[in-house]
């Protein structure tokens, strides 16, 4: 590979890494019902735009189409609708939008729901926490399981 291939595979690395960092902030934002402001210490920032269109969380379940997951498996359809909606998810999110895409989550009350799904994506070598309750994929650039993270930090520390 030449350096030039390489520098803009390294780019096109750091973008994706930005846009995932970005939908994180998002949702962290809208969370916290703060809408276009992104706050670093002292200062205020205008959050930056995007070229490409993202989804509000309101907006997630509306790509869903009815039955688009039927005869999927839970982890398989939470993989499915994560990738079409492009950023970190909560669970109850993730319940909504394979739920209406035709696949059963089991329990009998939203409580059980989540923790049964919860329990399946934590298990799940394509899932992993991005923040509290919400869910990124393994493929996207920056998202680790925990257990990766931490095998990669005692790597890092013996090379020293």
């Amino acid at each position: 590979m030449s350096r030039e291939e390489m520098l803009r595979q390294m780019i096109d690395d750091y973008r994706r890494k930005i846009d995932t960092y970005q939908s994180m902030i998002r949702e962290w934002e809208t969370e916290l019902g703060v809408n276009g402001k992104v706050s670093y210490g002292s200062e205020s920032h205008a959050a930056p735009s995007d070229s490409k269109k993202k989804t509000s969380p309101g907006e997630t379940i509306s790509l869903v189409k009815e039955y688009q997951f039927y005869n999927k498996s839970q982890p398989d359809a939470a993989k499915l609708f994560l990738e079409l909606v492009g950023h970190p998810l909560r669970t109850a999110e993730i319940i909504e939008g394979i739920e209406k895409g035709g696949v059963k989550v089991g329990g009998k009350t939203p409580k059980d729901k989540k923790t049964n799904l919860y329990t399946i994506l934590h298990r799940g070598e394509d899932f992993a926490l991005v923040g509290k309750d919400a869910w990124g994929l393994t493929s996207w650039p920056g998202v680790k399981k925990e257990k990766e993270a931490k095998d990669e930090d005692a790597k890092e520390e013996k090379k020293e």
